[in-house]
């Protein structure tokens, strides 16, 4: 009988195998759940450490950059991602007719460039990057900086408007940020002589007719043309002083290949312009027309140079730019230096990127330090050298347009390629400038900043004399003093008074006349009619003891005639002489002029020899309102033809000069309150009743003089007289009702009706049609908006009209179509 009590082996060992699997399971299960939950905390920790990452990456992105941070992200973002459109579908625009500009005969490599812009950046560097002591960041943010490069992404460059936006944004604006930040550094205020900052602003000269758009000059709000080039300035609080100029060219028009090819040593004038062989090889022809379309853009640089006294300026097209100088004692040599700020700089290195200038920025922005460096040429510079250089008729536009379609397409030969045994440079003769190739050793020190001295911003040693004088020290014109004296012994003197006060300010102290002229008080309206009559002086004449010769006379020691007189020989002496006032109207700029022996201080009205035939008006003008002069507008004493040119940035040329007393200040910034109202129409009456009618009268042509307690009108260029009215009937009982304007700015005469006298039932012609007017008083002007200002100014209270024909806004009258103004209040 077998044992039922015997253990089950086999179930036992499943038993235990099935344990066994379970164990393992529940361990399997742990391990996984450990591993998972292993898994979660990385991953967990992966998305921290990503949020942490990408807050610090934001916290980066929006933080403010150090000065190389800065540097590194405008090259990379914004220079480095530049595109430009295509050149089909890339803007022409208008093509101006050749004009005469100042061509320099050399044309020389900068040799030492490079070396000053880094003895500069070093400083730069050492005040905003300073190699102890916590990082500044003074700059904006990365994601500024990427914002910027997104939308220049979206808009390759294809117009003249492209690169100027561009080069505004993207290096001009990040230039005036760090000389901003200098300026609250007083020793790189003191270092650079950085004043308040820099300015950057358009330049066009706005009495400079042949620039102009005549479709776009019937209204002063549209006589300046676009300009291509935009000016640095020093700014002195309210002060404004020129340093640079910028060019810019589009690089579809002017190509980096056409730069590299273009730009060689060369006699300019000699091989270029004189040079009337076009080449028949294709390749020579591609190097021909490299040089003639670069060095035309490059000359168009260079007449602005010598015109506005410029030490340095840049041409560029954004992708690359030419740094330009003219010696001060050398102004027939330009010195340029290419620089390919994408070619220079490798991506990968940063470090060499933040320790040398090679970036857009740092570019411009060294030019712009080293020119605060060599203040403006002055006018004595700038007559004796363009009375040296020659002149050449170009256009960049137009010699572009004479190159063939297909071969604008073509690349020019580079430098080193087969053609290279062109780019060599000449021996230079005995009498020949010579740069130096590298900039002096030695500089001083404080506090250890290394302080460049004036010769580091130097082209060689032909500025050093230049640069070691003080500003006030005279002029090193070789011509010198012994020239102006020959010039004012030619001037004509009209008495023996006059004659007698040449002589002695010919054989006097020599003094420079700009400071007096500074600094002195105007003459007194009383005192200029006294003297404009033969009279006695004006005891409250804030220059009467000048008047007197430390005398006890009570008359005026010379004539109206005699001052004009010796005013001209002044300025035909020494064209610094005069002091520019500031601003620049349509047709003239101011200037204060002084007497240096007499002490006489008036205005002088400047304009170009352009419009010079249309502003002489204004001299027979005050003759007929002689009787006026003292009380309704200025006394008038005569007119300049200056010997030698006064080139006013903004303005253009000055060649001519109308001499009155100081008017007083503009009633444009003045509150028009009733009594302001009665002076203007008591002064406008005034000179009608002599028979004049101004046409442009504005308030800006309105002046308040307290002295007289008077509203005094000026700008006369612009009028008629009452033998100009035109009654379309011939009833001279009717009064002044059709005004004509015949400008040499306008290409069509304008008709304005200033009043009537009558009631009713005036006829008049309006655009060719006659109409019956029953208005008492009305206007028409080809600009119903400025009739509003202009009926307040002239009639208080009087109810005005503006014909305008056509107008869809206005309603019916007897009038035709009319416009009505508001009255004034």
């Amino acid at each position: 009988m077998a044992d039922n009590s015997s253990p089950d082996y086999k179930k036992l060992f499943l038993q235990e195998q099935e344990r066994r699997k379970q164990a393992e399971e529940q361990q399997r299960q742990a391990e996984e759940q450990q591993r998972q939950e292993r898994k979660r905390r990385e991953q967990a920790e992966e998305r921290q450490k990503q949020a942490e990452d990408e807050a610090r990456q934001d916290r980066e992105r929006n933080q403010p950059t150090t000065f190389a941070e800065f540097i590194c992200h405008c090259h990379n973002l914004l220079s480095r991602s530049l595109t430009v459109e295509t050149p089909s579908r890339s803007t022409t625009g208008k093509i101006p007719l050749p004009t005469g500009k100042f061509c320099p005969t050399r044309l020389r490599p900068w040799m030492d460039c490079l070396a000053q812009q880094q003895a500069v950046y070093d400083s730069v560097r050492s005040y905003l990057q300073p190699a102890e002591g916590p990082l500044a960041r003074l700059f904006p943010p990365l994601n500024a900086l990427e914002d910027l490069a997104r939308r220049f992404a979206l808009r390759p460059i294809s117009s003249e408007q492209g690169i100027e936006t561009y080069e505004r944004i993207a290096v001009e604006d990040h230039v005036r940020d760090i000389v901003t930040e200098l300026c609250k550094i007083s020793e790189a205020r003191d270092e650079f002589g950085l004043g308040d900052g820099v300015w950057f602003d358009n330049h066009t000269n706005a009495l400079n007719v042949s620039d102009m758009d005549m479709d776009a000059v019937h209204s002063s709000d549209t006589r300046r043309p676009k300009s291509d080039q935009y000016c640095l300035h020093r700014v002195d609080g309210n002060t404004n002083t020129l340093l640079l100029t910028n060019e810019y060219k589009p690089p579809h028009k002017l190509s980096v290949e056409n730069l590299r090819a273009g730009l060689r040593p060369m006699e300019l004038w000699k091989e270029l312009v004189q040079n009337d062989t076009i080449p028949t090889d294709p390749t020579e022809k591609l190097q021909y027309n490299a040089e003639r379309l670069t060095n035309s853009a490059v000359v168009q640089v260079y007449d602005v140079m010598i015109k506005e006294g410029c030490a340095y300026s840049t041409l560029t097209n954004g992708l690359a730019r030419v740094l330009l100088h003219v010696p001060h004692d050398d102004p027939a040599t330009l010195y340029y230096h290419l620089c390919e700020p994408n070619r220079e700089i490798d991506g990968e290195d940063e470090q060499s990127m933040q320790q040398q200038p090679r970036s857009s920025v740092a570019r411009v922005l060294c030019l712009c330090l080293m020119s605060f460096r060599f203040p403006l040429r002055d006018q004595g510079w700038r007559n004796a050298a363009q009375s040296d250089l020659h002149i050449w008729k170009t256009s960049f536009d137009h010699t572009r347009s004479q190159i063939p379609g297909h071969e604008l397409l073509q690349t020019p030969p580079q430098p080193g390629s087969s053609t290279s045994s062109r780019w060599t440079i000449p021996e230079p003769s005995s009498s020949e400038y010579q740069p130096s190739s590298s900039p002096p050793m030695d500089s001083p020190t404080v506090e250890n900043h290394r302080v460049p001295t004036r010769s580091h911003a130097s082209c060689g040693p032909s500025d050093v004399g230049y640069r070691m004088r003080s500003p006030d020290s005279p002029d090193p014109d070789p011509n010198g003093a012994a020239g102006r004296k020959r010039g004012f012994s030619q001037v004509a003197l009209s008495s023996p008074s006059a004659q007698r006060a040449a002589r002695q300010q010919k054989s006097g102290n020599g003094q420079d006349s700009q400071p007096q002229c500074r600094d002195a008080p105007f003459c007194t309206q009383q005192c200029l009619c006294g003297l404009q009559a033969g009279g006695i002086l004006d005891e409250r004449c804030p220059n009467v003891m000048l008047h007197r010769q430390g005398g006890s006379d009570t008359k005026h020691p010379i004539t109206a005639e005699d001052l004009v007189t010796l005013l001209k020989a002044q300025l035909d002496d020494n064209i610094d002489g005069c002091l520019p006032l500031g601003g620049c109207g349509g047709y003239g700029a101011p200037f204060k002029l002084t007497c240096t022996l007499y002490g006489y201080t008036v205005v002088g009205k400047g304009t170009t020899s352009e419009l010079w035939e249309e502003v002489s008006r204004e001299a027979e003008v005050y003759k007929v309102l002689q009787k006026a002069q003292g009380s309704a507008v200025p006394v008038f004493l005569g007119t300049i033809d200056l010997a030698k040119i006064y080139f006013l940035h903004g303005a253009g040329q000055i060649r001519h000069m109308l001499v009155m007393g100081w008017g007083g200040e503009s009633t444009a910034s003045m509150e028009l309150e009733p009594w302001l109202h009665q002076e203007i129409r008591r002064s406008n009456e005034e000179i009608r009743a002599l028979g004049i009618y101004h046409e442009d009268f504005r308030r800006e042509n309105i002046l308040w003089n307290k002295e007289l307690g008077r509203a005094l009108i000026i700008d006369f260029h612009r009028l008629v007289s009452r033998q100009e009215v035109v009654d379309s009937f011939g009833d001279p009982s009717v009064g002044m009702l059709a005004l004509h304007s015949k400008s040499t700015r306008d290409q069509q005469p304008r008709t304005r009706i200033i009043r009537t006298y009558v009631s009713s039932g005036i006829h008049l012609r309006l655009n060719g049609e006659v109409q019956k007017v029953q208005k008492h008083a009305f206007c028409i002007s080809r600009d119903p908006k400025s009739l509003t200002e202009e009926a307040m100014n002239l009639e208080h209270g009087m109810d005005w009209v503006c014909v305008k024909a056509g107008d869809a806004r206005a309603r019916e009258r007897d009038v035709g179509v009319d416009y009505p103004a508001r009255e004034a209040a």
